[in-house]
């Protein structure tokens, strides 16, 4: 159950958050309790998945929660380092557009 979220860098409104470890239903909640604290302060919120070792269903849904949370405070949110795995999980949901999910290898 591993995971963290960190804020990587910062600079004009701009967050750059990084999650490593497990994204599945007993790590969400503590991810989702990190964000609410480290998302505050910014109008753009970049996170890196690159460090994502597992994630799941319950990965997928926080992510469209920040989402939602970030079109509802009028701030821009962007994914970088989809992981495989997540990738597959959004489009048999068909939720990849909702989220601007992409290939890491463009």
């Amino acid at each position: 159950m591993n995971s963290s979220l960190e804020l990587s860098d910062s600079h004009d409104n701009i967050g750059n958050f990084r999650i490593t470890g497990v994204m599945n239903f007993d790590s969400v909640q503590s991810l989702n309790q990190s964000a609410s604290e480290l998302f505050t302060p910014f109008r753009q919120i970049n996170i890196d998945l690159s460090g994502v070792t597992y994630v799941n269903s319950a990965g997928l849904a926080l992510l469209l929660e920040w989402k939602r949370m970030a079109i509802a405070e009028d701030r821009k949110m962007e994914l970088r380092g989809v992981p495989q795995k997540l990738l597959n999980i959004a489009r048999l949901s068909e939720l990849d557009g909702i989220l601007s999910l992409q290939d890491s290898n463009c």
